[in-house]
């Protein structure tokens, strides 16, 4: 079942969502700290029947935060909402696990005539309130320090949050009744923490300070509220009143799913329109996926790419992504067209089938992408490792290409290119301790201070000016850790 990803415009706020199948429209709403990609397994199943619309909450993901400094679930409710009603679609049931069932619930009670039942797996309710005091202990700051163990600390909160209940209750009592998840479901929940950043505790609390149960008697519209064994909130189930539907919901995933999709077809929605375009938002970046043979490329651009001015094209360094030359693309986009592109398996941008990380196969991409877009000639910026493909692109197209920047290109002879390919650039091979975070912030860090990376002597020492603030260090490790089975080939190419 194929996936697509898009963005939609709703005032000044910017919303991620996936979309599959065809249907009657389903609103899928994941739990915190992190992001709809969590949904994918799922929308495989519900697909069959429905349109899956699997949204990042705000602040979550790639979907911009709330102008609200301490937003509610019912906050989140109104703008689903609002979301909706930018999509064109008139009524869903709404899908929603732990903060996500929150929102789906009180959705249902704030919108009775846009939701035509809610599905609840793992509603929120909590034997006793937290104080603020536990609450903050709870939601410990993300703060980025310069040896990165920050990275190793939220590897380990992620892993613990499904080992013990709550998961700084480190001890046999707080045991969890589950499994620990794979390393793969362990690095994008990670990543996914680290984009929402110290944020992520404003969407995380809204579930904690909701009026839980309270929500009943304001339902107007069927409301299953599903738990199961092995989840946080199966324990206080007896604390539901009589007379709700509720199920008990499997506990292996396949089971459990097949049966959440009997429960959603029982009070079927409308059949949603088509995407719509993501409409510009004024003074910032328009984000969109454009297709290239199956694989969704991620671009961003300001300004009118089809107007008389030649737009500019900036490539990014190769591993890495466009998120990390926003601001270069908000600077220059309020004088000139703009466009960045994530290259295939970088950043936001799916991988071509097999992965190919080669300067040829960047290329071809971006050229497609510019051919998508209807985009004739380009002034080419192309940074580091992005320096090749925009000189490839201006190579192999000239006709494509009216003028060429390359920013620190590098361009090695070849000793230096006989020496980088004795010393490769780490495997960012997924390990079970977290260890390929480490491995990659310590290669991005020791490239500021040493040139090359790998002889770390007074000789050798970079001499520009090292960026060695760790917030700034933490966002690129992020943006290369997205997709992390890029990282060494990509680096091989650039060699």
């Amino acid at each position: 079942m194929k996936i697509t990803r898009h963005f939609v415009s709703v005032g000044t706020r910017r919303v991620h969502y996936l979309r599959a199948g065809t249907g009657p429209a389903v609103a899928m709403l994941h739990a915190c700290p992190v992001s709809a990609k969590v949904m994918r397994p799922l929308m495989q199943i519900f697909a069959r029947r429905f349109t899956c619309l699997a949204f990042d909450m705000p602040g979550f993901g790639q979907s911009d935060k709330l102008d609200i400094a301490q937003p509610s679930v019912e906050d989140f409710a109104d703008a689903l909402a609002e979301t909706l009603t930018a999509l064109g679609i008139r009524k869903v049931a709404s899908y929603g696990r732990h903060t996500g069932a929150s929102i789906a619930v009180e959705f249902a009670a704030r919108h009775p005539d846009r939701c035509a039942m809610a599905l609840a797996d793992g509603y929120a309710v909590f034997t006793r309130r937290y104080s603020d005091e536990a609450l903050e202990r709870y939601l410990e700051p993300i703060t980025p320090v310069w040896d990165g163990a920050h990275l190793l600390r939220l590897w380990f909160r992620y892993r613990d949050q499904h080992v013990f209940w709550p998961w700084n209750a480190q001890d046999d009592a707080h045991r969890s009744d589950t499994d620990v998840p794979d390393p793969e479901f362990l690095h994008r929940g990670v990543i996914e923490m680290l984009e929402a950043g110290n944020d992520y505790r404003i969407g995380y609390r809204a579930p904690f300070r909701h009026r839980e149960l309270d929500v009943i008697p304001d339902l107007k519209v069927p409301v299953c509220f599903g738990n199961r064994p092995g989840d946080s909130m199966y324990a206080p189930r007896p604390l539901y009143p009589a007379g709700i539907w509720d199920a008990d919901v499997p506990r292996e995933f396949r089971a459990a799913s097949e049966m959440e999709l009997e429960l959603l077809s029982r009070h079927p929605a409308d059949e949603p329109p088509p995407a719509p375009d993501c409409t510009p938002i004024a003074d910032r970046s328009t984000d969109r996926f454009v297709e290239v043979d199956g694989t969704q490329i991620l671009v961003r651009s300001r300004g009118d790419l089809n107007g008389p001015q030649a737009p500019l094209l900036i490539v990014h360094h190769a591993p890495g992504s466009s998120w990390l030359y926003r601001s270069l693309i908000d600077q220059l986009g309020a004088t000139v067209p703009v466009i960045a592109i994530d290259l295939p398996g970088h950043g936001e941008s799916e991988p071509q089938p097999g992965n190919p990380q080669t300067v040829a196969a960047w290329t071809d991409a971006v050229a497609a992408v510019l051919d998508r877009l209807a985009i004739g000639r380009v002034h080419a910026l192309g940074h580091n490792g992005g320096a090749a493909v925009a000189l490839e692109l201006a190579v192999s197209r000239p006709q494509r290409v009216a003028s060429l920047l390359l920013d620190s290109p590098f361009f090695l002879n070849d000793t230096d290119r006989t020496l980088f390919q004795s010393h490769p650039a780490p495997s960012l091979e997924l390990d079970p301790e977290g260890a390929h975070l480490l491995r990659a912030w310590h290669h991005l860090r020791d490239a500021e201070l040493w040139w090359p990376w790998f002889r770390r002597a007074k000789a050798f020492q970079s001499p520009r000016p090292s960026r060695l603030d760790p917030e700034a260090l933490s966002e690129r490790a992020r943006e290369v850790l997205k997709q992390p089975a890029s990282y060494r080939p990509a680096w091989r190419a650039v060699v």
